[in-house]
């Protein structure tokens, strides 16, 4: 029974999704590595061919564009581990440890352009995370 419960945690870790290796994989592979959300809405843009569908899961918003999941966006209330380590709450120096010092301050928070990826993250006075967004290109 002891081996049962090891092999099942190893396969369970395997199945983690990483959210910015995620980014780009269809809404199929989203489905078949997260599961059924909690919850789903479109979100309207300028033209209905340009609209997404948000898939929720606890907490964290996958925009999917085009059939492929493109944005994802990590609210203040989100409680698990964002990305290798990065929970809301860590510091600021646990973004920069990730992304570097090489950042533009913004109206909407620190941001790293990364080739195929942004990373918006929004700091409290206390310079903590509060929110976050990952974003690829969305073709």
């Amino acid at each position: 029974m002891r081996k049962f419960l090891y092999i099942l945690l190893a396969l369970s870790a395997i199945c983690l999704a990483d959210v910015v290796e995620d980014l780009g994989c269809t809404h199929v592979q989203l489905l078949q590595k997260k599961g059924v959300p909690n919850a789903l809405f479109p979100v309207r843009q300028e033209k209905a061919a340009l609209d997404d569908v948000v898939f929720v899961y606890a907490d964290s918003y996958y925009y999917i564009y085009n059939n492929r999941f493109y944005r994802a966006f990590f609210s203040k209330r989100y409680t698990g581990e964002i990305y290798k380590g990065l929970k809301i709450g860590s510091p600021k120096s646990a973004l920069t440890a990730l992304w570097g010092n090489n950042y533009a301050l913004e109206k909407d928070g620190l941001v790293w352009n990364r080739p195929g990826l942004i990373v918006i993250a929004k700091i409290t006075a206390e310079n903590t995370l509060e929110s976050v967004w990952f974003v690829k290109e969305a073709r």
